[in-house]
């Protein structure tokens, strides 16, 4: 069968290209190097800017007594001029998280804070997105009110000394929103886009020293932008190839989690703990080594991929996303909730190693299948705003990318498609549970 070729990035940075990287070719600085803090080539290129007066200038008299209407109207006018964000330019391989924003020089600025004068400024509505991170996104996430409270407190709290973070907060909250309101879909995506962009390039300026406080704030934005990208690849439905291209740059920025927690993982482990009363990494996928069936499917897949040889530079990197894959696939302690859910997919795409996302990327069909149980936890989590259909697409896309020479390899994924389809009808078999220990029509 005939493979389609991935995509190459000519025109990315000189680290992305050393590393074998997509680069999203991003301005000031790629994805990429912005989420691992690297030195980008970018950068370069870029004039140096002088830094701007971080001042907060007073209301005119005028204005503040309201006793001149036109003086009032100029002022509102300037008001709405001073906060108005442009637009970011599309990205040249139409990947959303575009770096290059035109940053306002007229919005107010915490004096104490040197990052709020590069234009973070704020509107009426993003209160309403805030609002909406804690019911919604916080909220729809845990069971416990109290975790919610504390989780909203501790971010709250960071992102008032990193804005990077608060950027990052509101364009989740955005991305959620574009699933609640459909008839404002496009406006809270694009709002999404350019609070992400705006965050993002404020994080490429910060370097972290040993303070560790610095490192909470950086994993907490790191997080949530890699919910985010997953979420922009997961919605992508112009075709299966644009969503591999979408879903092999969000893994790449998925894989900068690791780098940013980095050293200072004990310390955020610590605050977690104090802070929101939750512990990590094992909180909400606890490895009970009790088999599912879907930890029996993963090992039949193994014994089929160690029997296709497929060499060194393949068997590897797969067998790794594999164990991965049947780690967050055990029984966990706790019901079933949508964090854990959460947690399941985005475990998965932080872990997997650079060298996996490549065969990926290079439509490898041993990879794809891998892709496809994987999404098996992603169609686990269909009730879920930032996963939602995604897992069947891929699942079926993959099966016809990749043809009859690899149904076998791909049968079980889509038997649970199948169950879930039967519901719909009378039939006696109930959905096939990949969390089950046993099925009452399975082959024990």
């Amino acid at each position: 069968m005939r493979r389609r070729s991935a995509k190459k990035s000519r025109h990315g940075c000189r680290e992305c290209k050393r590393r074998h990287v997509k680069c999203d070719e991003g301005r000031p600085a790629c994805a990429n190097c912005a989420i691992r803090h690297s030195q980008c080539s970018f950068t370069s290129l870029l004039p140096i800017p002088s830094r701007p007066a971080v001042t907060i200038p007073s209301p005119s008299p005028s204005v503040a007594s309201g006793s001149s209407s036109s003086s009032s109207s100029s002022g509102s006018s300037q008001s709405d001029e001073s906060v108005q964000t442009h637009p970011s330019p599309p990205c040249s391989d139409g990947y959303a998280l575009q770096l290059a924003t035109p940053l306002s020089d007229h919005g107010l600025a915490f004096a104490s804070n040197p990052l709020m004068s590069m234009g973070s400024t704020f509107k009426i509505h993003h209160l309403e997105l805030l609002h909406n991170f804690r019911t919604s996104v916080l909220g729809g996430s845990f069971v416990d009110g109290g975790i919610v409270d504390n989780f909203m407190d501790m971010t709250v709290r960071e992102a008032v000394q990193a804005p990077y973070l608060m950027d990052q907060v509101l364009a989740l909250s955005a991305a959620n929103m574009s699933t609640k309101r459909p008839h404002q879909r496009q406006f809270y995506q694009e709002e999404a886009t350019q609070l992400q962009t705006r965050g993002v390039s404020l994080f490429a300026t910060v370097h972290f020293s040993d303070d560790s406080d610095d490192d909470l704030a950086g994993f907490v934005f790191s997080t949530f932008l890699a919910q985010q990208v997953l979420f922009d690849a997961f919605t992508t439905r112009l075709d299966f190839p644009t969503f591999l291209d979408k879903f092999v740059c969000a893994l790449h920025i998925c894989g900068g989690v690791r780098v940013v927690c980095g050293r200072s993982w004990p310390f955020i482990i610590a605050q977690y703990r104090q802070q929101v009363g939750i512990n990590l990494p094992g909180e909400y996928v606890v490895h009970t080594g009790a088999e599912t069936i879907l930890t029996k499917k993963l090992a039949h897949l193994e014994t089929l991929l160690e029997n296709a040889k497929p060499g060194v530079a393949v068997l590897g990197p797969c067998k790794t996303a594999l164990g991965f894959l049947r780690d967050l696939s055990y029984v966990r302690v706790q019901p079933k909730t949508m964090m854990s859910q959460t947690t399941r997919v985005i475990q998965w795409a932080v872990l997997v190693p650079a060298d996996f996302i490549k065969l990926i990327e290079q439509r490898r069909p041993e990879a794809l299948v891998i892709t496809a149980y994987y999404a098996l936890l992603i169609h686990d989590s269909r009730d879920n705003w930032l996963t939602g259909d995604a897992g069947a697409f891929i699942i079926r896309s993959i099966t016809r990318f990749l043809g009859k020479y690899w149904i076998d390899w791909l049968a079980w994924p889509n038997e649970v498609l199948d169950s879930a389809d039967r519901t719909n009808i009378d039939t006696p078999f109930s959905p096939i549970d990949i969390g089950m220990t046993y099925r009452i029509d399975e082959i024990q």
